[in-house]
């Protein structure tokens, strides 16, 4: 089966789960549909089976399309992981989506790789801790921005409370809040070993490029809004409203090294 073949199967099987996320987000039912999260996990397992044949086609693990699709497959995976444990099955309607599109984005880069005189190995680390730092920051992400969305709607009274539970379609305020302060912390050590690992690949560069120093100075501020968030939070007791807006901070930045990358790989597609 060629990766054009899987490419398209999990396409499909995304646009259904995303389609499922939005009808089960807007029905009036208490209860949450089961055939929206199994549609994503079916297209989680695809996703996976299309990275591998992507490898065995010749698209290395270190290539910018490998990357950004794995990318797509840890948020999805990383969702499916913490659904039920922290109860934000709403989450899932942007989820969806947002791996669908890095599934479809990945398709359109080049697949050459970077030429480094550095290890293999070590580039494949800095690779993966890069790719499943962005995909629990991207989460980190959703989960902020419906927290504030929730926020909104409970000081509008469009949703009622009843003790400790807020009755909706969206996760309760304090589940929103746990699980992204959670994907911080398991995101933030992945993001330190990737700006360490990528100074030592910088180090060895004849040059430096506008974008590549940009692509730096982004990093750097993801790291320190990152870290100022978890600090705060357990130094000043920032949580809630203003955590959030910390994080999709760190995420807008995330998410224009990834708009760089992209533009960038029209003239090589390295990651």
């Amino acid at each position: 089966m060629s990766s054009v073949v899987t490419f398209h199967l999990v396409l499909v099987v995304y646009a259904i789960a995303a389609a499922l996320f939005f009808v089960d987000l807007a029905r009036p039912s208490a209860e949450p549909s089961r055939w929206a999260p199994r549609a994503l996990a079916l297209g989680a397992v695809l996703h996976v089976a299309h990275l591998a044949v992507m490898m065995t086609e010749g698209d290395g693990a270190a290539t910018l399309k490998f990357g950004l699709s794995l990318c797509g497959a840890s948020v999805s995976l990383a969702y499916l992981a913490l659904k039920r444990r922290f109860r934000v099955d709403g989450i899932g309607v942007a989820v969806a989506p947002l791996s669908l599109t890095l599934l479809v984005g990945a398709e359109f880069l080049r697949s050459a790789g970077p030429e480094t005189a550095f290890p293999r190995t070590l580039l494949l680390m800095h690779v993966a801790a890069n790719v499943l730092g962005v995909g629990l920051f991207l989460l980190a992400g959703a989960a902020s921005a419906f927290y504030l969305f929730q926020e909104r709607r409970l000081k509008a009274k469009r949703v009622h409370v009843h003790g400790a539970h807020v009755q909706g379609r969206l996760p309760a305020l304090d589940a929103l809040d746990s699980t992204e302060h959670r994907l911080l912390l398991a995101g933030f050590p992945l993001l330190t070993f990737g700006i360490v690992s990528g100074a030592v690949f910088a180090s060895s560069a004849a040059s430096t490029s506008g974008a590549g120093i940009l692509r730096a100075a982004l990093a750097y501020a993801t790291w320190i809004l990152v870290a100022s968030v978890l600090v705060l939070r357990s130094v000043a007791g920032w949580r809630g409203r203003r955590s959030a807006y910390g994080t999709l901070a760190g995420v807008a930045c995330v998410l224009l090294v990834i708009a760089i990358y992209v533009v960038a790989s029209a003239g090589g597609g390295n990651l």
